[in-house]
């Protein structure tokens, strides 16, 4: 006979779900920590009580909001967390049908609850699909993982935290369908993106780049076409999350993404069955942890790593059958040939005794143990109850990481005639999403337990968590400087002040987060633009080691600087508040929401381009916009870049592959200033600097030198033959004359080139020259434009030049963009349009 001991040592700390080994916060220690626990027992099936946690620091405190992840910015900061475990056992005699414990802020056991959390019953459908976004990316972050999990809207906010933009889509899109909206794919290369349609037309949010983009009403969420057609719409706007830095490339980049031009078709939506439902058995625990194991234990996918293991988080699924009690059995799924002697179970006289238990769980089983105390007792796993596995103490082998997620299996237990089993523990490992476990705050916490039960049951949860007091949080900032509270502020381009808080340890403030929104509930901000870490904006100091170049230092001030005019409506109520982190990295309360309404211009409307083919000449008219101030003037904008955005300056501008092609610093695009609202921009006879261009901005300037935004884009015809014929030429001198003609540059794109995705300006039109009628001396260069010749006898010539201008159209199958795959189906040439010149050039003796 083998005597049988897996672990019993361990028996005690996991009674509780303690287990300091746990990283990283079991190794972050301070004088002042207190360990403390709560211990609540419950007889009913709805039951609220209370916990105070003491102390000046816990995990949401030294939190950052969620980030997008993309660029290895991280999913979220954190300095501290005083969160430890929660514990929830059934130590009662009957199962216990569905438990849950509620902190109010991890309501998301099903798609339905998903969905209720973010939206009420009197939300407009803009409403509940703004919501839902904005809850989306508070909740997860990018990184990849298994695709056959991570789509499940229920599975990505409870257990991992965590998916890719192609799953990501579908989770949103799952919940907007159950919210009622109808959603359709965004077709993008390299990207996936599901929209929503509501008032009429369809909507983008991007759940996955934390993105969302606003039409120049700066309220209407613009839609898939709209930032096809007009790239400065996203190159506006922040992109990719609170924890990345501005730049301007960043928005260039992500613009590229968007320009496939076809109608809005299809459908995207997920698994919506999916619960967190559960039954603990007697002596059955569910453990919520803060903290992960070493090594790390998740459930993952084959050559793909997350992009962030610290915020993997490790929770405990427990189970110890009682044997001294007879109703062991009926937590079993079935017992043959054994009996319960004073010494544990046995097997009948001269059968070989068998049980079989299943664990089932709605987190994910990564790992465990066995804890079982006897002699010759074997143990065996199975996935499917057919294939079974031996095993010992140490089941982590049973739960890989790759292969497929485990959230059941079987544990058989054989034992011979002579083999007993006094005690057993099945000890697994589940991964959990760190955002959503029932945490505590300092103060006073309020939880909710609830089951659905049909009789008596009795649980216990017991709270485990550590007080710490080493620094205290700064206050909230006191008063706004600018714009005041209730009152105006001059034009749009604002700088947000405010005064900076006090901080009880005299600790420097490092950083502070801003909100602003239209709505005076701040339930959601304006836009990315108004969702802002200030050590993230621009304008701030960063001081760097010299030895590497890292940053080391970043000093912030009590001030947060919008990048550009025209993102914020004159006339309209906005809401903002602030928040202040000390140097320590504590977060304090937010402020008061203040309020403030924008006073000067908003954009022009009904920017369009007449074109006099008898006079030859383009005419840019506009009319003033009703809302905001009457403007005195305005500024007029011109490129050849499609979705151009206004620049008054020299500015760098991502090429791409088309380096050749396009230079790296891109013109001042600003034509001129005028007081009417029309200007020739097109023709031989315009030769105001950046005219004759492809596509026209105007933006509106009011008495106080306030500038709106940017009008929308409008588009020149194309070709035109701006440049003015040379007329005269003498015999026996070269003649030449530029053929000069406005055409499009397109916009910076992706494509695939030789396997990989690369972008570039791969619509740039290059104009084809022919010289219809001319003399034999004349030539044309078909590519330039450059009529030259030496002509040889005095004289009047006649001269016609023709310029042209195709495109090249790509057919691309949709199916295969809807999820980010380019696929060519065909490659075509069309006809953009052609001009024709027609002059008498005089040739002098």
């Amino acid at each position: 006979m083998h005597n049988m001991l897996f672990l019993l040592s361990a028996t005690i700390a996991a009674a509780t779900g303690a287990d300091d080994a746990l990283k990283p916060w079991s190794a972050n220690t301070d004088p002042t920590d207190v360990e403390k626990s709560h211990v609540e027992e419950i007889t009913a099936g709805q039951h609220k009580y209370t916990v105070i946690q003491s102390g000046t620091m816990d995990g949401r405190n030294c939190r950052s909001p969620m980030g997008c992840g993309m660029s290895r910015e991280g999913a979220f900061m954190q300095t501290w967390e005083s969160n430890r475990s929660v514990r929830m056992e059934n130590v009662g005699q009957t199962d216990i049908v569905n438990p849950w414990l509620s902190n109010g802020r991890n309501n998301f056991r099903s798609v339905d609850e998903i969905v209720s959390s973010a939206v009420t019953p009197d939300m407009t459908d803009a409403e509940k699909a703004f919501a839902l976004w904005f809850q989306e990316i508070r909740y997860r972050h990018h990184s990849p993982g298994d695709n056959s999990e991570l789509g499940d809207p229920v599975k990505v906010f409870n257990v991992y935290g965590y998916n890719t933009c192609g799953n990501d889509s579908i989770c949103l899109a799952t919940l907007w369908k159950k919210a009622g909206l109808k959603v359709a794919p965004v077709r993008a290369l390299g990207h996936c993106i599901s929209q929503a349609f509501y008032d009429g037309r369809w909507h983008f949010y991007d759940g996955d780049l934390h993105c969302v983009y606003l039409l120049r009403d700066n309220e209407t969420v613009a839609g898939e076409q709209d930032i096809v057609r007009d790239h400065d719409l996203i190159k506006r706007t922040h992109s990719q999350g609170i924890l990345l830095s501005e730049a301007s490339w960043r928005g260039q980049n992500a613009a590229a993404l968007y320009s496939y031009e076809g109608e809005v078709t299809g459908d995207r939506s997920g698994k919506t069955d999916t619960t967190m439902d559960m039954v603990l058995r007697p002596g059955e625990a569910l453990v919520w942890r803060w903290g992960q194991t070493d090594p790390l234990k998740y459930h993952g996918k084959l050559y793909v790593s997350p992009a962030y293991k610290n915020v993997i988080y490790s929770g405990i699924w427990e189970y110890r059958p009682d044997f001294s009690q007879e109703n062991w059995r009926q937590g079993a799924t079935s017992v043959e040939n054994v009996v319960t002697g004073p010494d544990g179970l046995r097997a009948e006289e001269g059968q070989t005794g068998t049980i079989i238990w299943t664990m089932r769980s709605p987190y994910v089983f990564v790992g465990g143990r066995l804890e079982a105390e006897g002699s010759d007792a074997k143990f065996f796993l199975s996935a499917d109850g057919n294939t079974w596995r031996r095993m010992q103490g140490n089941l982590d082998k049973f739960f890989s990481i790759v292969g497929p997620p485990h959230y059941e299996y079987q544990l058989k237990c054989e034992m011979a005639p002579e083999a007993r089993l006094r005690r057993l523990a099945i000890l697994n490992d589940v991964q959990m999403a760190p955002m959503t476990l029932p945490e505590m705050a300092v103060g006073e916490n309020t939880f909710a337990y609830s089951d659905q039960t049909t009789g008596d049951r009795k649980v216990r949860i017991t709270h485990q968590w550590v007080e710490r007091s080493a620094s205290r949080p700064p206050e909230a900032p006191p008063a706004p400087v600018y714009p005041p509270d209730a009152g105006e502020a001059a034009g749009t381009d604002i700088v947000f002040q405010w005064t900076p808080p006090d901080d009880p340890d005299s600790d420097a403030i490092a950083d502070y987060h801003f909100e602003l929104s239209n709505r005076a509930d701040m339930k959601w901000p304006l836009s990315m633009s108004f969702y802002k870490l200030i050590s993230r904006a621009s304008g701030v100091v960063k001081e760097k080691d010299k030895a590497t170049n890292k940053v080391i230092k970043v000093t912030v001030k009590s001030q947060y600087t919008l990048p550009q005019p025209g993102l914020l409506t004159p006339d309209r109520t906005y809401y903002w508040r602030v928040r202040a982190q000390d140097d320590q990295g504590v977060w304090g309360p937010w402020s008061r929401t203040w309020s403030f309404t924008p006073r000067g211009p908003a954009y022009p409307l009904a920017v369009v381009v007449d074109y006099d083919q008898n006079k030859g000449v383009g005419t840019l008219r506009w009319k003033a916009n009703s809302v905001g101030l009457p403007p005195v003037k305005y500024r007029v904008y011109g490129s050849d870049e499609k979705g151009f955005s206004i620049a008054d300056k020299r500015y760098q501008s991502v090429r791409g592959i088309t380096t050749e092609e396009m230079p790296l610093d891109f013109p001042a695009n600003f034509i001129a200033e005028t007081a009417a609202t029309e200007l020739a921009v097109l023709g031989c006879d315009v030769t105001l600097p950046g005219a004759n261009k492809a596509y026209y901005r105007v933006v509106a300037v009011d008495d106080q030198d306030n500038r709106s935004g940017p009008s929308d884009y409008t588009t020149a015809p194309r070709p035109l033959i701006y440049s003015k014929p040379v007329q005269t030429a003498t015999v026996g001198a070269e003649y030449r004359y530029q053929v000069r003609v406005n055409r499009s540059l397109g916009d910076l794109s992706s494509r695939m080139v030789d396997g990989r995705q690369a972008k570039g300006y791969f619509d740039i039109e290059n104009p084809r020259y022919v010289l219809d009628r001319g003399p034999a001396w004349l030539t044309i260069d078909e590519s330039t434009g450059v009529l030259s010749g030496t002509p040889e006898t005095a004289g009047k010539v006649d001269v016609t030049v023709t310029a042209s201008i195709d495109r090249e159209v790509r057919e691309l199958d949709e199916a295969a963009l809807k999820w980010g795959r380019e696929k060519v189906l065909s490659v075509t040439t069309e006809s953009v349009g052609s001009a024709t010149l027609k002059f008498v050039i005089h040739v002098q003796q």
